[in-house]
């Protein structure tokens, strides 16, 4: 654990790799660098490259100063890697802000590396993160009584993990946002129940016409960018996110949304208390076209294969039932959290191969 002020004109030794790369961000920000390079999360794909502006990412700045007012000397957790645009915000913000940085090297539970007491204004967590720390059963409110937001993004909670959060009197919210727009642009609260977004004020947004979400923001520069996000717009600026254009299986000429088998998966999960990470893909197949498959994480198997088709089958149509249920030890992850599905396929597939 690390506590220091960007603006200081002298920092410590760094200890680690983390550390150094932290610092030398610090610097190129107040040299002047003007634009730099980030890379996309990677989960439906390979990672792209994505070059920010200054401007871009100050933009977003102010529209988190605005929402969770955060003022000069706020204490902000930076616990995640700042290659990606979740980790690389927090420092902005704490160099645009004149905010503390309390840097912790990201695990799976970074609250763990809290060595002295701290009280933290505003923490980012992704999803696996936010899970690993609910299971420790640590003291939140020694660490969070008087923060302003805790964040979550990376992936959607899963409905177990929403209940939990729920639970817990504290500002935490789900928020939506990706490189492109140097972070969030919409937030919904855990506690309030709402399962839709709500953009902050300068944020615009709409549909394409194959339903994806469009954004523009301050933080965009104000130009219109298009996501692969398939969204249910309920106004000018509150939307439902229905699923990825990218998971789209097609199936014997059908098209399936896969998210929405994984939606009910996670709901029979949470019907049998037990909890699973789940994903169903198109494998390629010579009669279907795709042959939609459903993988599932399980060190220790899977007992409730029959009972869950015949619950997909209740609930779905017949062709949105996996052909296939295949369960693995372990998936692979992207650094922020997200199921690397491609990769996770790939790596099962070898296997089979070998």
């Amino acid at each position: 654990m690390l506590v220091f002020n960007p603006h200081n004109a002298n920092y410590p030794e760094p200890k680690n790799s983390f550390q150094r790369d932290v610092f030398a961000f610090c610097q190129q920000w107040k040299l002047g660098k003007n634009e730099f390079l980030f890379h996309t999360s990677g989960s439906t794909g390979k990672p792209k490259p994505i070059y920010l502006s200054r401007l871009n990412m100050i933009e977003s700045v102010n529209i988190t100063k605005n929402w969770l007012d955060l003022q000069e000397s706020d204490n902000v957790l930076l616990c995640l890697p700042i290659e990606y645009i979740a980790g690389a915000m927090m420092l902005v913000r704490a160099l645009v802000l004149k905010l503390n940085i309390v840097m912790i090297e990201p695990s799976q539970n970074p609250l763990e590396g809290i060595t002295k007491p701290v009280n933290i204004h505003l923490a980012s967590f992704v999803t696996t993160q936010w899970s690993t720390i609910l299971q420790s059963n640590q003291d939140l409110f020694s660490v969070f009584s008087e923060v302003k937001g805790i964040l979550i993004g990376g992936s959607e909670l899963t409905s177990s993990l929403e209940l939990l959060t729920r639970d817990i009197h504290l500002p935490i919210f789900q928020t939506y946002g990706m490189t492109e727009t140097s972070s969030h642009i919409a937030f919904r609260s855990i506690s309030a129940q709402f399962d839709f977004y709500q953009c902050f004020p300068p944020v615009k947004v709409k549909v394409n016409q194959e339903s994806c979400l469009c954004i523009n923001s301050p933080s965009t520069l104000n130009q219109w960018i298009e996501t692969n996000d398939i969204a249910e717009l309920l106004n000018d600026n509150q939307f439902r996110i229905v699923g990825r254009k990218d998971f789209i299986i097609n199936s014997g000429g059908r098209k399936i949304n896969s998210e929405l088998i994984e939606k009910f998966c996670h709901t029979f999960f949470k019907l049998n208390f037990c909890d699973f990470n789940s994903f169903a893909c198109g494998l390629e197949d010579d009669f279907y076209g795709q042959k939609l498959v459903l993988f599932i994480e399980s060190k220790d198997g899977f007992d409730f294969k029959i009972q869950l088709v015949d619950y997909l089958k209740l609930n779905l149509k017949p062709w949105e039932v996996p052909k296939q249920i295949i369960v693995l030890p372990e998936f692979l992850y992207t650094k922020s959290g997200k199921i690397d599905r491609p990769n996770t396929l790939t790596l099962h597939l070898n296997n089979l191969k070998s």
